[in-house]
């Protein structure tokens, strides 16, 4: 089993061997994929400085060629933010953004390192296009595919193995799949990255419960999604994230887009900052009543 990190930077790492016109660019990061290619002119590692770093990717996209840019989520979008909106999007650059540690995956670091604002934050940028993996069958298809993958983009990156969905048929276009299904069409959790594990295990408990996985959050298939969505009697909405920094907000208005009137629910991160630092990932999650297991007074 590899961790998921592994199997979207080997791909990228292949990529990158094959094609003289891709860059790989990080700050101060350390993969352990990519170490072999640290000492290559295309690799460039700009430090402590994502303003710069950022800076340096634009101009190689300008090039006609396509930058990879690596570290952890918070660091590559608070931190640099007009230059990403300015220097990158504005331009319609070819570059990849890749979040390393999104959510709580980093638990112990507080919340410096806490994922849970940068997808709205990103969502805001009108170029930026984010996909949100869940898993390691996503992170390969995402990854074989990045070239394939136009103009700026977010990609966020989690951690571990995750191999709950080895035989979804990731469908880019669409940008959701539907990963359980249930027929009785009573009650749909819409979730995205990490939480699409937990969604799963749970719902399989009852067979009143389909999930969704959103994994592609701007220009997905919406018409194809709302047709779906209108099958079930109720929707939760299911977020790692902050209810305002997260899907939530994307799909509230896609709704009203769409003059849902399906009951909508949310389960998320509170709007907070969380200073604690000896708490793993799922000791957070339920510090927060939002595990998997919060899900059950919805349905």
């Amino acid at each position: 089993m590899q961790d998921i990190r592994d199997i979207f930077f080997n791909n990228v790492k292949n990529t990158f061997k094959k094609d003289k016109d891709f860059y790989i660019l990080t700050n101060d990061a350390d993969v352990h994929a990519l170490r072999i290619l640290r000492s290559e002119k295309r690799f460039i590692d700009a430090g402590v400085a994502e303003q710069n770093l950022i800076n340096i990717a634009s101009g190689i996209s300008k090039r006609n060629s396509t930058a990879l840019i690596y570290g952890f989520c918070t660091f590559l979008t608070f931190r640099c933010y007009e230059q990403i909106k300015f220097s990158l999007a504005s331009h319609n650059s070819n570059c990849k953004i890749v979040g390393i540690g999104p959510g709580y995956s980093f638990p112990n670091d507080g919340p410096t390192h806490h994922g849970i604002q940068d997808i709205y934050l990103m969502y805001l940028i009108p170029e930026m296009e984010i996909y949100n993996i869940a898993d390691n069958n996503l992170a390969n298809v995402v990854s074989k595919k990045i070239n394939q993958i136009k103009g700026p983009a977010y990609i966020r990156l989690d951690k571990g193995i995750q191999n709950y969905n080895k035989n979804i048929n990731y469908n880019l276009h669409d940008g959701f799949n539907l990963i359980l299904n249930n027929k009785n069409k009573k009650n749909l959790i819409i979730s995205s990255g990490y939480f699409c594990n937990l969604a799963v295990e749970e719902a399989k408990l009852t067979s009143k419960v389909s999930v969704i996985n959103l994994f592609k959050l701007k220009k997905f298939n919406e018409k194809k999604l709302i047709r779906e969505v209108n099958k079930y009697k109720k929707i939760i909405i299911y977020d790692e994230s902050t209810i305002s920094g997260g899907i939530s907000p994307i799909l509230i208005s896609l709704f009203n887009k769409y003059d849902i009137k399906i009951k909508v629910q949310i389960l998320a991160s509170p709007d907070i900052q969380l200073f604690k630092y000896s708490l793993e990932r799922l000791d957070i999650l339920k510090h927060l009543k939002i595990y998997k297991s919060n899900l059950r007074k919805y349905f």
